[in-house]
């Protein structure tokens, strides 16, 4: 573990590096074996002085013992943290805002509302309610209507019927229908129009340039707003409940 020698008068010695276990176990011996061969008077203030220097030695192998492999220098340490610092943070995606619509298109959108609010005879193949029953002529003279939006809107041609379906149970095709007794009349806020929209959802889900809400009874308008939120909240499974007659209130 450690040699001690000693050469003439003075002697000699010789201090290896060892660690805190070892220098503890060792001392003892060190010491009777120092003293026995001394010729002078002075070998315990050399045998302190070795004891001073092997603890030296000890401490400092376990304090490098202690350090991790992986520890990083202070450069190391330094470059790190002027890296860190220098990054550029992650950039913040915005949704984009859309631009106000112009005098000119808020006019044009109004009037296409308008031509398309017409009733009109209904164009193309004979429509059968999901029950099997015709569809009465106030509902029927809508149809062009709605399909124009659902063309707007990408909904399925397919589910004409069902929409068809689910303003006869709102309104029977009444455009100025307005629900006076349910819960939402209660709250001040009345279904309304063809598809019985309420003010506030109307307001959320209108047609820019039609989001006021005197437009609510404009058939284009209720049926645009109403169409989407039906998207947006249901998705396409609701109108393939409407297409199987299932037309309940939503």
């Amino acid at each position: 573990m450690f040699d001690l020698s000693t050469s003439g008068d003075r002697g000699s010695w010789r201090v290896p590096r060892v660690g805190a276990t070892e220098f503890a176990a060792s001392a003892p011996l060190a010491k009777a074996r120092w003293c026995d061969t001394a010729k002078h008077g002075n070998c315990m203030k050399k045998f302190a002085l070795t004891v001073v220097a092997l603890m030296i030695a000890a401490l400092t192998a376990g304090l490098i013992s202690a350090a991790p492999a992986n520890a990083a220098t202070p450069a190391q340490a330094l470059s790190l943290v002027a890296a860190s610092t220098s990054a550029k943070p992650a950039p913040v995606t915005r949704r984009p805002q859309q631009k106000a619509l112009t005098a000119m298109q808020r006019k044009f959108v109004r009037a296409r509302a308008r031509e398309l609010s017409k009733p009109s005879s209904w164009r193309g193949i004979t429509l059968v309610h999901p029950t099997g029953r015709t569809f009465p002529k106030s509902v029927m003279r809508w149809a062009n209507l709605v399909s124009a939006v659902m063309a707007e809107q990408k909904v399925p041609a397919k589910y004409l019927v069902g929409i068809l379906a689910q303003i006869q149970q709102e309104s029977w095709g009444d455009p100025t229908s307005t629900n006076l007794w349910d819960s939402n009349a209660r709250r001040g806020t009345p279904s309304m129009g063809l598809l019985q929209m309420i003010a506030p959802t109307y307001v959320s889900y209108a047609k820019r340039g039609l989001v006021n809400p005197k437009y609510v009874l404009v058939p284009y308008a209720n049926v645009w707003a109403a169409l989407k939120y039906v998207k947006s909240r249901y998705g396409m499974s609701k109108f393939a409940k409407w297409n199987m007659g299932q037309n309940q209130g939503y």
